[in-house]
């Protein structure tokens, strides 16, 4: 066995919806279990550890943290498991097997995976992909998100897609992103569909913020980058 759990203290829930929010494309699914996490105060209460897992130590709020946690709540029946790190190929389909015998410990009725994917469409689409028909045609029915007809979803996250990979149905929600920076925007979209999934309140206003400071900046490096060039086209051209 690879993959080992460290209880830091006993996971008292009952038919909890599980999140899972592992970095894809944007690192759209760790900020947003991250984000969540924060914003409820959920409490962590263990974590995965592993020789095949990078060493590397997070910190949040000046305390080391590592990098693949998990947090509980009861007050919204809710168990989140994000990383913060690329779980290894080699180590993929256990670290799913690991969730998903989590999910069933506690009941869970429902597995959510949240993730960033490039469809190059609507910038604040959220796509939908679950293993119950009924679930993914109900929320593209009211608007919360789009179907993806073709394409692939990759990691921890895809492999929990996996016919019977799970108990309970799986919903993998995946907002529109840019793949070259860390998008914050993006994590807000995802999060606002699974606010009202789970019927929850959720203030996203500084992922808004981020957002807006992050994309600024774009602009500015774009825009100096710009200038640069002109310059050395006018040394080059006279």
């Amino acid at each position: 066995m690879h993959i080992e759990y460290k209880q830091l203290k006993p996971i008292d829930l009952e038919g909890a919806t599980t999140i899972v929010g592992f970095p894809t494309a944007g690192l759209v699914g760790s900020i947003a279990a991250s984000y969540l996490t924060s914003k409820l105060d959920m409490e962590m209460v263990g974590y995965f550890s592993s020789e095949k897992i990078p060493p590397v130590t997070a910190i949040h709020d000046y305390k080391p943290m590592p990098p693949l946690r998990v947090y509980a709540s009861k007050k919204f029946k809710l168990l989140v498991i994000l990383s913060e790190i690329v779980t290894p190929i080699s180590i993929s389909n256990e670290m799913a097997r690991e969730i998903s015998k989590m999910a069933l410990k506690v009941k869970s009725p429902l597995v959510i995976t949240l993730g960033g994917i490039s469809m190059h469409q609507d910038e604040n689409a959220v796509y939908g992909i679950s293993t119950n028909e009924e679930l993914v045609a109900s929320l593209e029915k009211k608007g919360e998100i789009n179907r993806v007809k073709e394409g692939a979803t990759t990691g921890v996250a895809g492999l929990l897609l996996t016919p019977g990979m799970t108990k309970a149905p799986v919903l993998s929600l995946l907002a529109e992103t840019m793949e070259e920076q860390p998008d914050p925007k993006a994590a807000s979209n995802v999060l606002r569909v699974l606010a009202k999934l789970l019927g929850i309140k959720l203030d996203t206003a500084e992922l808004e913020a981020e957002a807006k400071i992050l994309a600024n900046a774009t602009k500015e490096a774009v825009a100096g980058a710009m200038q640069s060039k002109r310059k050395q086209m006018g040394s080059m051209y006279g």
